[in-house]
């Protein structure tokens, strides 16, 4: 069975609401999140804070932000950078 690609999950997730879309995606991304924010925190308490808020945001905001060929990662990078 071939994995569905990012952009994909993040169209259920916007459109449907599907949570176990946005689920796969968190399962994918989220120890990479986690580990850009340890990088610039130094913090691991706050490393798991700002992966929480940047997923919380992702949710929030999924019915307006389109995402790119190269996934979902950057732009939740992004977000973890602001």
């Amino acid at each position: 069975m071939p994995q569905i690609d990012d952009v994909e999950l993040w169209r259920r997730a916007a459109r449907a609401g599907d949570a176990q879309a946005f689920a796969e995606l968190f399962d994918r991304h989220a120890g990479s999140v986690y580990r850009f924010c340890f990088r610039s925190t130094a913090d691991w308490a706050l490393a798991e804070d700002l992966t929480s808020t940047v997923f919380l945001e992702a949710w929030r905001k999924r019915q307006r932000v389109e995402v790119g060929e190269r996934g979902v990662l950057p732009w939740l990078l992004g977000v973890a950078v602001n």
